[in-house]
């Protein structure tokens, strides 16, 4: 049967690549919520929640929870330069539906306040009228009976949550952004710890398994026929299906 599933890009530079595609798995970084790039992350999904729904929120809620970036664009100039060593990293390509089952959700980023409050304000017109219940496993929407009570309450608090973590800047949607988020409000997973802009950062590591891996786009500024080569060359070590990795450079005119 053919796979049909979509393929979503991660940006890195080559080390992170190196750190990734292990032998036994691959393993990806998931970033507490409060410390990614857009310094209003959290804060739009609030302000949207208290104009929709007049209901105040404290950022400080989301701190369990942890997520990974994804971009639905190949091969974009703005992502080569921000996320991938200025033009000469890569472009990671993975299949979306094994790596939102390692991590438990996803969804997908909603840019602008227009949008946001659209998206907040029809959802919970459809949940208080039992037509769904938001933030299921697998980024879709699934039929209830008429909600009321405690459902109906864990429903809208779920969709509060669903609102903070996919909420963006206008500014980022170029990013294109699909995020595969996990909650470790128990403590199970281990926390690491990086040094990022000054600030120490925390994060999760999760495993995916190595079928996931589908493509890896070469970025504008490398050395791409070399590179090409000894990428090829990890994966054979590595023991990936590398005949079934899409190894392919970027067609972004960019000299960085």
């Amino acid at each position: 049967m053919e796979n049909n599933s979509q393929i979503v890009y991660h940006y890195t530079d080559l080390n992170a690549l190196i750190s990734i595609l292990g032998k036994n798995c691959i393993t990806l970084r998931a970033t507490n919520c409060l410390y990614l790039n857009d310094s209003k992350e959290i804060i739009e999904g609030i302000e949207s929640i208290k104009r929709v729904d007049n209901t105040n929120i404290n950022d400080s809620a989301f701190r369990s929870y942890y997520l990974t970036s994804f971009s639905q664009q190949p091969d974009c100039l703005s992502m080569w330069g921000m996320y991938a060593a200025n033009g000469s990293g890569c472009a990671i390509g993975l299949d979306l539906d094994i790596i939102s089952k390692s991590y438990g959700s996803f969804i997908r980023c909603t840019y602008g306040k227009e949008a946001i409050d659209n998206q907040l304000r029809n959802f919970l017109n459809l949940i208080r009228n039992g037509v769904i219940s938001s933030f299921p496993t697998n980024g879709g929407s699934v039929t209830f009976k008429k909600n009321s009570g405690k459902d109906l309450e864990v429903m809208i608090t779920n969709q509060y949550i669903a609102t903070c973590l996919g909420s963006k800047n206008e500014n980022y949607r170029f990013e294109d952004e699909i995020r595969c988020f996990i909650g470790n409000h128990d403590n199970k997973k281990e926390v690491h710890f990086k040094v990022k802009n000054g600030i120490v950062v925390p994060y999760l590591n999760v495993e995916i398994p190595k079928e996931a891996l589908k493509c890896i786009v070469i970025g504008p500024t490398n050395k791409s026929e070399l590179t090409m080569q000894s990428i090829t060359h990890m994966l054979l070590i590595n023991e990936y299906d590398w005949h079934h990795v899409n190894l392919k450079t970027s067609k972004v005119p960019y000299r960085g």
